[in-house]
């Protein structure tokens, strides 16, 4: 089959990902598949090329495959409309491809107008299924919106209302999928594909030998987190390791957040602090394998943290290192099911605690770690995926 997926994001960020590996999944299951996302760099110009690793392009599929045609959108406009998604080069060129392009599926990852909006353009006259993919809780959760009610409730309709169109819609999670059976959305409509990992691109490298690579001190205990908001709970989680553990450092990967700093700068703890900035692709996972011990606070009360799946998560899990989270979500399922790491309480000194203990046993961090990568290979690697993407659009 021809196969069109649609993904909201700039290249490399969000549900970029999630896109990306679907689709490669279905071009190894021997389809056709072209993926849009927005252009990083390009304003007005769209980029054509092929793509079957996540480092990597070429011009054209050389060599053995799976190959998906990829093709970035102008980002001009991307972030016009609250949620983002909005370029108006984008979305005509998305437009475009479905009616050019004789496509048998149109797949869209999560719902924002240049995924939707060509769809209701297209759908009533064209021939085409279309397939929805729901990875995060946006109306109320992942999107803030002001805190305005009558916005959050626009986001919802808009969220839940273009999986109606869908002849099947995938969940990332238990949580989206009760979601969609609360709208109504029939039962055998609906595949929970949990998030999967790229077990060859994230594997696990040398812990001395990252850190003498990327800069880091090798005799000092290192935690870390990949930036997942403004970071201000993993900086008052990392003051109180410290205060226990003066000599560890707090290595934060990804863009710089403001709020974040600053608030260390006001803790005191910015000389401990290592924030790496946006890194390349090579380096990220080398990156994670310079961590002792990798942690993810979740809050209990935010829905989204019940709902996604944090892709970061499985990342340190597949470079071999023992996690610290909360009881909260798919990640807290994995780490009570499986011996990766541990659950840690609510309160930020507690969490703190549980990091603490872990360093403190090189042993057990050394377990965890072995299981977690053996684990994801096994079990979480897209690959595995694979036939269960594949099933979602050839099964009638």
């Amino acid at each position: 089959m021809k196969i069109l997926t649609l993904n909201a994001n700039l290249k490399g960020i969000g549900t970029y990902q999630r896109c990306f590996y679907f689709s490669r999944e279905l071009a190894r299951g021997g389809h056709d598949v072209t993926m849009v996302t927005v252009s990083q760099e390009s304003k007005f110009h769209p980029r054509i090329y092929f793509k079957r690793d996540w480092i990597g392009e070429s011009s054209q599929p050389v060599g053995k495959g799976p190959w998906v045609r990829m093709i970035e959108a102008p980002n001009w406009g991307y972030k016009w409309l609250p949620g983002w998604g909005s370029g108006p080069l984008d979305i005509w060129l998305r437009l475009k491809e479905i009616i050019g392009g004789k496509y048998d599926v149109v797949y869209g990852f999560e719902y924002q107008p240049d995924v939707s909006w060509p769809v209701y353009l297209t759908k009533w006259w064209r021939s085409y299924k279309f397939y929805s993919d729901w990875c995060d809780w946006y109306a109320g959760g992942a999107n803030w919106l002001r805190g305005y009610r009558w916005a959050h409730r626009i986001d919802a309709f808009l969220e839940e209302r273009i999986r109606f169109l869908a002849e099947k819609v995938t969940v990332t999670s238990r949580v989206l999928r009760e979601r969609a059976l609360s709208i109504g959305i029939p039962e055998d409509n609906i595949v929970w594909i949990p998030q999967g990992v790229d077990t060859e691109y994230c594997k696990p490298y040398l812990k001395r030998e990252s850190r003498e690579r990327l800069g880091l001190p090798v005799n000092r205990p290192i935690v870390l987190a990949v930036r997942n908001g403004d970071m201000c709970k993993e900086v008052r989680i990392f003051s109180h390791i410290l205060a226990q553990m003066p000599e560890a450092l707090f290595v934060v990967v990804g863009r710089i957040p403001v709020s974040g700093r600053l608030l260390a700068s006001e803790l005191g703890v910015e000389h401990s602090v290592h924030w790496t900035g946006w890194v390349s692709d090579e380096d990220y996972p080398r990156y994670i394998a310079c961590a002792d011990v990798c942690f993810l606070p979740l809050d209990d009360e935010n829905i989204n943290s019940h709902a996604n799946w944090t892709a970061k998560f499985l990342d340190y899990l597949a470079v071999g290192r023992p996690v610290v989270t909360n009881e909260v979500g798919e990640e807290g399922t994995l780490v009570r099911e499986h011996d990766v790491g541990l659950l840690a309480p609510q309160d930020e000194q507690g969490f703190a605690d549980a990091i603490v203990a872990l360093l403190h046993d090189e042993e057990l961090c050394r377990y965890y770690g072995e299981n977690a990568r053996r684990l994801m290979v096994e079990e979480w690697d897209w690959r595995v995926r694979g036939e269960q993407i594949t099933r979602v659009v050839e099964d009638p």
